[in-house]
């Protein structure tokens, strides 16, 4: 043990010296070496390194002598700093050299000197290396500091105290062993960057770092990289110092790290850096300040928000429960990450803006409905993906679960998930289930459970002319204005008025009226019973509605542009704000009579309308099976929403019709007025008792018996007459003019005057035939263009009188 424990280092020693490499090396086997300073030929050196030969100082001559490099006048007394044979050795710019050994053979005269050093420019050539004799030695470089080289070092083999100076000392051969081999790139340096809210790239710079060749990089969602984005899976950049990092979501949190590698593929890996928006944590207290729309937000703890709050994105760790209040708006620029419990009360709301914001979790979104009786139905709508339509109401009776085939154009049950956007009706339980089985009605409590709606695929809707029923897919209030602009104005794809169910008549026979349903245009809503709700722009979340499709036959896009952000905007249906900025000047007309009957129609003059049927602005009348209907008429389209061109002149007429199934007395009262109609004069005129009355003084009682009644009233803004009368909708005529059609030929008569302009349109607004300068009292027109469809025709005479008629050709 004793001899093992002795000689083992020696062992090793030797061991590394025989396995060692040759990597500068020469036999000096030319004629007279001394003649080339340095002398380089026959040398063989590692291909990644440069040697630059055996050479000698200035303090020694050079003697001619064959296969060795001789010099003579070595000092007689000390060492010479510039008495020397030198070698230098430069490793390439990414490589390192690790020493083991010097080796040479060497000879002196007998007047050559007898003292002898190795020394190095690792310490300025001050201390000696190992032992060396005037015929060769083997010195060990295995000192840590001959490891590891970079950067050009030299070694010098002194000699001194010659006898004379004429003696010479010669290199006869010699050997550097060792190892050469890339080096290792130093650690990157990530410099720490943070993005904005609406960011959806960064740019991450690094200090250049020597012996690197390539850098490659990771981007993940998680610091230990299992989840890493797909283009960003160690992708290789180049040798460059920065690069951008695109295609993010925005408002998301990513690591990113760096790989640097060197020209032997050696890798080593930066520090990891966190990029995201700045982020304060709450955990009874805001860690960096109160929320703000370009901070993300982060909940440790259990919470009750009882104030609006305004945020990047938010995210609820495992361990919290937190709880927005009644009418208190959570807004998100970006998404949403649910870990733990996320309870929204009825009436609360969350906003997102960005419409590509990704969410993950469930949230708890309370929804209370209307007041229902027995066999009444709520419409909704899911605000979250997952929730089941059975599991919203479980206690309704098993079939009692229906949307609407809009293709079919009749319901059909389903009890299953329910797709964002579309609407479902649900009956109410029975009473055994409602709190107070004897209560009239029963506000029913509901939970959608699953991740909130944000990015919605647009919605297929049925061909022209279907019904369609659809629904709020949001967990905040929805724009109705914004809705139709962007679906009814803009791109026609929905006729522009949506009905909300009231539940207002109570069911007999098992029958539901169609007379229980509020209509809304861009103009303004149209409530459904005496004392109801105006619908007044604001879609609640969970709600659903009808609508009719148009020529643009959809789908219907829903976006978060529509979502209402304000505070207490989701409280009941029919509650809101407006948001389109077009000028309206608007009069509300109501139709009762003493039994409680009531049905209110809305007349507006309003931007970009016309006094024809617009899609946009205009509202059928859909009171078929009604007792009562009230409507304004334009050609043979009876409306519940009229809207009208601007600007308003007070020769201007509107005639008006109702229904009744029920004679007696009834009143017509202006229910409400905005804009112009606040001081101007509004007159109803009764045709049957050539009456004109003020409505801004007093409401206007008559006497109907049962019936239609399309030519009585007329609403009018000056109190001096005109001949006005309804056209019929079977010839086509009135007091002035008169349309007909024969054998594919539309023919216009006016009974005073001449015609000098017609113009004529087809329903979508396109104008199919225009003709001036006509100077005649008839007009005939043949064009097979205009079969099978309804047309406006607009007459101008030349007495300044304009008639626009809607003829069925």
């Amino acid at each position: 043990m004793r001899f093992s424990f002795s000689y083992l280092p020696l062992f090793l020693f030797f061991l590394n010296l025989s396995s060692a490499q040759n990597i500068f090396r020469n036999s000096i086997t030319g004629v007279n070496s001394n003649n080339s300073n340095p002398y380089t030929f026959g040398q063989e050196t590692d291909p990644n390194i440069d040697a630059s030969g055996i050479s000698r100082g200035v303090g020694v001559i050079g003697v001619d002598a064959n296969n060795r490099y001789d010099a003579k006048s070595w000092n007689t007394v000390k060492i010479d700093p510039d008495a020397y044979f030198e070698f230098i050795l430069s490793p390439n710019s990414d490589q390192k050299i690790d020493f083991i050994s010097f080796q040479y053979t060497g000879q002196t005269s007998v007047n050559g000197p007898t003292i002898f050093a190795f020394r190095s420019s690792v310490d300025d050539f001050v201390s000696d290396i190992g032992f060396v004799g005037s015929n060769g030695s083997v010195v060990s470089l295995l000192n840590p500091i001959f490891q590891n080289i970079s950067k050009p070092i030299t070694f010098r083999l002194y000699a001194w105290a010659a006898i004379a100076g004429t003696g010479t000392f010669s290199v006869n051969d010699f050997e550097f062993k060792g190892s050469v081999s890339c080096n290792e790139p130093p650690i990157p340096l990530l410099q720490e960057t943070s993005l904005n809210c609406t960011a959806t790239s960064f740019v991450v710079n690094w200090s250049n770092t020597l012996y690197t060749t390539n850098y490659f990089i990771d981007v993940a969602t998680d610091s230990e990289f299992v989840n890493r984005l797909v283009g960003y899976q160690n992708k290789e950049l180049g040798n460059v110092l920065f690069t951008t990092i695109s295609g993010m979501v925005a408002g998301g949190t990513y690591y990113v790290r760096l790989n640097a590698v060197n020209s032997c593929k050696n890798k080593v890996s930066s520090n990891i850096i966190k990029v995201s928006p700045l982020e304060t944590l709450y955990n009874g207290n805001w860690s960096n300040g109160l929320p703000t729309a370009n901070k993300n937000i982060r909940y440790l703890t259990d919470c009750i928000i009882d104030s609006n709050i305004e945020a990047c994105s938010c995210t609820i760790d495992s361990n919290s429960k937190v709880t927005v209040n009644s009418g208190v708006v959570l807004k998100l620029e970006n998404g949403l990450d649910v870990k733990g419990v996320l309870t929204f009360e009825n009436d609360a709301s969350l906003v997102q803006v960005n419409d590509k914001a990704i969410n993950s979790g469930a949230i708890v979104y309370k929804r209370n409905s209307q007041p229902m009786r027995n066999f009444d139905y709520t419409y909704w709508s899911s605000p979250v993906s997952g929730q089941t339509a059975k599991l919203l109401s479980p206690n309704t009776l098993p079939d009692k679960y229906y949307r609407y085939d809009c293709n079919a154009d009749d319901w059909t049950f389903d009890d299953g998930i329910m797709t964002p956007g579309v609407g479902y009706i649900i009956r109410v339980p029975k009473p055994p289930f409602w709190p107070i089985p004897t209560a009239p009605t029963y506000i029913q409590s509901v939970e959608f459970i699953g991740t909130p709606n944000n990015n919605i695929t647009p919605l297929a809707v049925g061909p022209n002319g279907y019904g369609n029923l659809i629904g709020n897919p949001y967990p905040s209030g929805l724009n109705a204005d914004e809705f139709l602009l962007e679906n009814s104005i803009n791109h026609s794809r929905l006729e522009g008025t949506l009905r909300f169910w009231s539940h207002n008549t109570s069911i007999a026979n098992n029958k539901y009226s169609e007379s229980d349903f509020a209509s809304y245009s861009i103009l303004g809503g149209v409530a459904a019973s005496s004392g109801g709700e105006k619908p007044f722009g604001t879609i609640a979340s969970g709600q659903s509605f009808f609508v009719l499709s148009s020529v643009g036959d959809g789908p219907v896009v829903f976006n978060n542009k529509m979502r209402v952000s304000k505070d207490n905007s989701n409280q009941q249906f029919f509650k809101g704000v407006k948001s389109i900025k077009l000028k309206k000047h608007r009069i509300w007309l109501n139709l009762t009579n003493e039994d409680g009957a009531f049905r209110q129609l809305l007349i507006g003059y309003i931007t970009n309308a016309t006094n024809e049927f617009d899609i946009s602005f205009d509202g059928l009348s859909i009171n078929n099976d009604s007792n009562l209907d009230f409507y304004s008429i334009i050609g043979a389209a009876n409306l519940v929403i009229q809207g009208r061109a601007l600007p308003f002149a007070k020769s201007d007429i509107v005639p008006l019709g109702y229904k009744s199934s029920n004679e007696g007395a009834f009143t017509i009262k202006l229910d409400q007025t905005d804009g112009l109609f606040e001081n101007q004069k509004i007159y109803l005129e009764d045709k049957e008792t050539s009456i004109l009355h003020d409505l801004k003084l007093s409401s206007y009682s008559f006497s109907t018996q049962k019936g239609t009644f399309d030519n009585r009233f007329v609403l009018r803004f000056s109190s001096v007459k005109k001949s006005i009368s309804k056209p019929d909708p079977f010839d086509h005529s009135n007091d002035d003019i008169k349309i007909s059609i024969h054998d594919s030929q539309l023919q216009i008569n006016t009974l005073e005057g001449n015609i000098s302009k017609v113009l004529i349109y087809d329903l979508k607004g396109n104008l199919l035939f225009q003709k001036e300068q006509i100077n005649s009292a008839q007009l005939v027109v043949s064009n097979a263009m205009f079969k099978h469809q309804i047309l406006i025709v607009k007459t101008y005479l030349d007495n300044r009188e304009t008639y626009t008629n809607k003829v069925v050709f």
